[in-house]
């Protein structure tokens, strides 16, 4: 007599998330008073685990804008001070997340692939972002995240400063008014 075992289908380990892309970014985004609300939701969206985003224009159709828009946006809130323009940001994000990708058997073509775009690309990026290789990034002497944070977060979400008046400017002499 045949028995038949019940096979149960295993079930995929849930994607271990990265420390390059924490869970917590879009809403670090999201929570900054000092971006206009379009931006705020485009860089979250930029960030969310489910997409790669590899344009402005991109960026901007998910978030339901035109490109020039978005541009502003950035240039008044982040680009007053800083040199960091919004397609560095998104290369950033893709190099976070060609991190976040890769292993020690996988090679940097294949990360690449993942992402949408051509290995010279990828190694580009890295050279223009980090000022290293993509092999020295795959020793992990050299850690994408912590650059992230220390070169683009720290611009992205620092509030504006007051603008200082300038050196030359004369103090503002209060007026007295004549008493009869």
């Amino acid at each position: 007599m045949r028995t038949h075992s019940l096979r149960v289908p295993q079930s995929e380990p849930p994607p271990v998330r990265n420390p390059a892309l924490p869970a917590s970014l879009p809403a670090r985004f999201r929570r900054a008073p000092h971006l206009p609300r379009r931006l705020r939701e485009a860089l979250a969206l930029a960030c969310d685990g489910g997409r790669t985003i590899r344009t402005v224009e991109k960026l901007a159709a998910v978030a339901g804008c035109d490109r020039r828009t978005l541009w502003t946006y950035w240039k008044q809130s982040v680009g007053r001070h800083s040199e960091l323009r919004l397609q560095d940001f998104l290369h950033w994000v893709l190099l976070l997340r060609a991190a976040q990708s890769k292993t020690e058997n996988r090679p940097w073509a294949e990360v690449a692939e993942e992402l949408g775009i051509h290995p010279h690309t990828l190694g580009r990026l890295a050279r223009q972002l980090t000022g290293t290789s993509l092999r020295k990034l795959s020793s992990r002497t050299y850690t994408v995240p912590q650059a992230f944070e220390t070169r683009v977060m720290s611009q992205v979400l620092a509030p504006p400063e007051a603008p200082e008046p300038p050196a030359h400017a004369v103090p503002e002499v209060p007026r007295y008014r004549k008493i009869a």
